[in-house]
């Protein structure tokens, strides 16, 4: 019933713009001076306090702390420390969830999900990242993190997480929707390029492992599921250089409007090249996802522009770490949380590579990575394609 109440709901909103009963609704990223007066932020520095606890527990709000790991032995880390699960998004109160994927050396791919923590031993800090949840903690102060899942059936992890990058977010971090801006979504990228050390645990044995990683912030009082048509997000570390981008496409209801957020830094944390609009974009190959039943970008190639700067970018998928059909995992009672849509989801590793041009010269650089596609909408080509 909630399925086809949504979806009857959206074509009667598609039905009102084509008679045009009704104008697009407002979406933008803040960036004038009163968004930064108002929101307390210093225009050219990220403070400690933003990585701390940004939201309250009210209906609707939720923020998660993300890191994920590409290590020496070619496993893989990617876990997300939510206030909040899908079903209770719009009740108030916390409702924590840990969910972490492991990639073992051999390709073996585990899925685990906590959401039962002693309320008594669930705590956050506003002054700075300070997540404790049982066993499981996620603090760190800009520099230096700890970050911790307890083992789960056997496999867990606990690490370090030292970074040789600048944090950084575009504008304010904060995307505006409606007239007021009165729904928001956010980005803080804060550790675009870390040094990891510590253990994983698999299968019961523990083992010490090496690598880089990344740590990011988001939170919002709107979810993808309202706003999105999809996004494409990508953090790559090599020797010399960190490279970021969280290419945002909205929806119908807002216009197909799109925020592309980038940078790259060099080696020493210093920004050489970011950008918020004026780009283009190719989709030159695809890939069907059966778990999905729909395609997905194989091969994407991005043109950033910056004043006289210009940025070539190159995504070629390698292996998909994670493939999710989100609307058919769900209960059919609680896919009314979706507003109609069936959104899809994909996270891999790909190779990357960017030529970075000013004034005649060429910076070039590749690595491996881990970038992931959320796809909201029932088409996503014409969309993120130049148009």
């Amino acid at each position: 019933y909630n399925d086809k109440r949504n979806e009857c709901q959206q074509t009667a909103v598609r039905f009102r713009f084509m008679r045009g009963e009704t104008t697009m609704a407002n979406c933008r990223l803040m960036s004038k001076e009163q968004d930064y007066q108002k929101l307390h932020l210093k225009k050219d520095a990220v403070e400690l306090w933003e990585d701390g606890k940004r939201d309250d527990d009210r209906k609707g709000a939720v923020e998660w702390w993300y890191f994920d790991a590409i290590l020496d032995d070619g496993s893989k880390i990617a876990a997300c420390y939510s206030t909040k699960i899908q079903p209770f998004m719009n009740q108030s109160g916390t409702h924590p969830c840990l969910k972490f994927d492991l990639t073992t050396p051999d390709g073996k791919q585990i899925s685990k999900r906590v959401t039962k923590f002693p309320k008594d031993q669930i705590s956050f800090s506003k002054e700075r990242c300070d997540v404790r949840w049982g066993e499981n903690c996620f603090t760190g102060d800009l520099h230096t993190y700890h970050i911790k899942a307890a083992p789960v059936d056997g496999y867990g992890f606990d690490v370090t997480l030292e970074s040789e990058s600048s944090p950084w977010r575009g504008e304010t971090g904060h995307i505006g929707f409606e007239q007021n801006d009165e729904k928001y979504f956010t980005w803080l990228c804060v550790v675009p390029r870390g040094k990891v050390t510590g253990t994983m645990t698999i299968g019961g044995q523990q083992h010490k492992i090496t690598g880089s990683g990344y740590h990011d912030h988001q939170w919002g009082n709107t979810t993808q599921f309202e706003f999105l048509n999809h996004w494409l997000w990508s953090r790559q570390g090599t020797n010399d250089h960190s490279l970021l981008v969280f290419d945002f496409v909205m929806n119908e209801h807002y216009g197909y409007k799109r925020i592309p957020l980038v940078f790259v830094e060099d080696k020493n944390g210093k920004v050489i090249f970011q950008s918020s609009d004026n780009v283009q974009c190719e989709i030159e190959e695809e890939s069907y996802q059966a778990d999905c039943e729909t395609n997905f970008p194989k091969v994407t190639k991005y043109t950033f522009h910056d004043d006289d700067k210009t940025l070539h970018y190159t995504l070629i998928v390698k292996q998909i770490l994670d493939s999710r059909y989100i609307y058919k995992q769900m209960p059919f009672f609680l896919r009314g949380l979706f507003h109609g849509t069936k959104p899809k989801y994909g996270r891999y590793l790909a190779h990357g590579s960017f030529d970075l041009e000013q004034n005649g010269t060429v910076i070039h650089d590749e690595s491996d990575l881990i970038y992931e596609f959320a796809y909201v909408g029932e088409e996503y080509k014409k969309y993120m394609e130049t148009r």
